[in-house]
């Protein structure tokens, strides 16, 4: 006795996975070459971003633990920011960290000043305590205070936080 009879003209699954993995692959051809022409057509970008060049001078602010988001400094950072995009000039921040005393933050000042900045900029409260201080022995270096007293020594500028923008640009100019 024979097994049961197989039509004629059916295909076998070998046959018709052949052919199933040919047209997938022509589809996916297909859509690929529609997609990169698609993305031919589209208008590119036409002008690279370009980083910001910056000369080689430096505005410094030194400030309290509270940095550059505390109250008495955020107008100073943002002045100073506005004066490093005018001049193509650095700007930079220090914020004195551990005992807020004076002495503490004279390390900090010492700091800005072996990084080679133009100017410090120091933030009212401890940081001006400590510049006042520091600036009777660093006399080459320039210091600007924001009000209060008036400085005394010719290297400590004293500004009102409103004319600091134009004072840093002039200083980095």
């Amino acid at each position: 006795m024979r097994g049961p009879r197989q039509p004629l003209n059916r295909r076998t699954p070998i046959e018709w996975t052949q052919r199933r993995k040919a047209t997938l692959a022509g589809g996916v051809a297909a859509l690929l070459a529609v997609a990169g022409l698609i993305w031919a057509a589209l208008p590119g970008d036409e002008t690279e971003p370009r980083p910001r060049e910056y000369r080689d001078v430096t505005a410094c602010l030194l400030t309290d633990q509270e940095g550059v988001a505390g109250k008495n400094a955020a107008p100073l950072w943002a002045a100073m920011q506005t004066a490093s995009a005018q001049t193509l000039g650095q700007a930079r921040y220090l914020e004195v960290t551990g005992e807020q005393t004076a002495a503490n933050a004279q390390t900090f000042a010492g700091t800005l000043i072996l990084g080679q900045c133009a100017v410090i900029v120091a933030a009212p409260g401890i940081a001006d305590e400590a510049v006042r201080t520091v600036a009777a022995q660093q006399t080459q270096q320039k210091f600007l205070v924001i009000d209060g007293a008036a400085p005394g020594t010719p290297n400590v500028t004293r500004v009102s936080a409103a004319d600091l923008t134009g004072t840093v640009a002039k200083l980095l100019g």
